[in-house]
């Protein structure tokens, strides 16, 4: 059995692994990666050294749909009143 040693999540910084496993498939997406954050969607590839280590950043779910919410229209304010122009007193 091999054990994979853990790492750092790069994004969050949360412990990756150990992990123990008989078979270590070549890890070329996120999916296949035995270390990963799945908060960052962050994998660590399967290299036993871990300065061989690369990250692979799977792809983001899928968001749900937000629900409309109509928009009413913005009330327009209404102008001040203004007032006639004075005229200086006459002398």
């Amino acid at each position: 059995m091999v054990e994979l040693p853990h790492l750092r999540c790069p994004g969050c910084g949360k412990h990756l692994g150990p992990v123990k496993a008989r078979n270590i498939p070549l890890a070329e997406k996120f999916e296949d990666c035995l270390r990963r954050c799945e908060r960052c969607r962050i994998g660590a590839t399967n290299a036993k050294n871990p300065a061989k280590v690369r990250f692979i950043q799977g792809e983001k779910p899928p968001e749900a749909p937000k629900p409309e919410v109509p928009q009413q229209e913005a009330a327009k304010p209404e102008p001040a009143p203004q007032e006639p122009p004075q005229e200086p007193p006459q002398p």
